[in-house]
């Protein structure tokens, strides 16, 4: 079961390269805006993408004869790969700043 979900995610995620690219894009417009407030924590960033994901990973005929698993494996897939590109391109860019000084 597990290795199935693994499966639709990698396949989700090889289909739709793009919508991981609007994910990290959304997330990088809308961290600054959240980043300001005074109730942010770090842990937030990734919640609000995790949501955008889930929001991007519905399909097109809506939830009308939505398979589930495959809707909640899609959502995870997108979501571990945004923020982990987006965690990591965080992590390289404040390495890289470091090196500058």
């Amino acid at each position: 079961m597990i290795l199935e979900m693994y499966n639709l995610m990698i396949q989700f995620l090889e289909e739709n390269g793009v919508l991981i690219a609007l994910l990290i894009a959304v997330v990088e417009t809308v961290k600054p805006l959240i980043h300001l407030t005074s109730w942010y924590k770090g842990w937030m960033m990734t919640l609000v993408a995790f949501v955008i994901a889930f929001i991007m990973a519905i399909p097109e005929t809506g939830f009308i004869g939505i398979v589930w698993v495959e809707y909640i494996a899609h959502g995870v897939g997108l979501g571990l790969v945004g923020t982990g590109l987006y965690k990591t391109g965080a992590t390289l860019i404040e390495k890289a700043g470091s090196f500058r000084e």
